[in-house]
Order: structure tokens, then C-alpha cells, then sequence
């Protein structure tokens, strides 16, 4: 295969997987958009400023203040004060919100599993370590990180290579 077969076969892989992923988290999210990833960070990250869920979500501030408000009022987040900080603000999902969770991961899993279901186990293995090498080099900063892994099952993933590129950057 030439370079730019290459590349676009890869590219078409990509939006191919990205699409059924999106398309399975947001039937089991309260709203279509960024309330999946938003509910899945929280649970990877109790605590997280609105302004870190903003940078993960590619939202300007007053976007990331309104979906936050929205899954507040539908009961699957809160707001608390900051620990180290009292004035801000710290997002945490309520004991909804970790049901809803657990639904979206679950579907993101099955539309991944159903795609990898095509890989005899050693090819899925190969698959998943050159995975690993892509993200590692696509993963620059803690902000790409979190971008990265907006639907990551970070129970799922003891060993991220996300965080091995972040710290080998560091």
C-alpha cells in the first residue's frame, strides 16, 4: 500500500469508529452533543473545574456553564465548592449521574467490541498495542489527555498509555 492509501484508509477508520462510538454513547446520554463525554470525564475525574471540562469538550466557557446546568438540573451532576479553592467550583455526577455512566461506557464498549469482533485475537492484539503507540504520540498535554479520553473507561485502562506519553513529556 502507497502512503496515501494509507492515510486514507486510516482516516476513513477513524470517522468510521469515532461515528458508531458517538452514535451509541448519545442514545444512552440525556442529550445529544457533549453530555456523554461530559458524564464520563466527571466519573474519570470527580472534582473536575468547568473550566478543564470547556478544554476537554472544545466548548466556550458560557457553553460548558450551560451543559453543566442542563445535566444539573436533569439530577446527574452537581456543583461543590473546590477543596483547595472555595470559590470555584468542583463538578461531581450525582448517584444518577454514575447510572448514566455506566450506560454510556457500556455502549461505547459494546459498538467497539462489535467493530474489533472482526480480528482473530492475535490480530487484536496487535491491533491494541499499535493503538497504544498512536495515542501515545498523539497526546502532547494534559489538555489533548483529556480530550483524548473524554469517553475512556478509565477503569478499564490500568495501564493508559496516554498517561505513559504524559509522563515520558514531563
Amino acid at each position: 500500500m502507497n502512503n496515501g492509501r494509507i492515510e486514507n484508509i486510516v482516516g476513513a477508520l477513524a470517522l468510521a469508529l469515532a461515528d458508531t462510538l458517538l452514535d451509541g454513547t448519545a442514545r444512552e446520554a440525556p442529550e445529544p452533543g457533549h453530555a456523554a463525554a461530559a458524564i464520563a470525564l466527571l466519573r474519570h475525574d470527580p472534582g473536575m473545574p468547568i473550566e478543564r471540562l470547556r478544554h476537554a469538550l472544545s466548548l466556550s466557557h458560557p457553553g460548558a456553564v450551560r451543559l453543566v446546568d442542563r445535566l444539573a438540573a436533569s439530577g446527574l451532576m452537581e456543583r461543590r465548592p473546590a477543596i483547595h479553592d472555595r470559590r470555584s467550583v468542583a463538578l461531581h455526577l450525582t448517584r444518577e449521574g454514575e447510572q448514566s455512566c455506566t450506560r454510556i461506557l457500556a455502549a461505547r464498549d459494546a459498538r467497539i467490541a462489535q467493530a474489533l469482533s472482526i480480528l482473530d485475537p492475535d490480530e487484536r492484539q496487535m491491533f491494541g498495542r499499535l493503538t497504544e503507540k498512536l495515542l501515545g504520540a498523539l497526546v502532547k498535554d494534559e489538555r489533548d489527555a483529556y480530550s483524548v479520553c473524554r469517553l475512556c473507561d478509565a477503569a478499564a485502562c490500568a495501564d493508559c498509555p496516554v498517561e505513559k506519553a504524559l509522563d515520558g513529556a514531563t
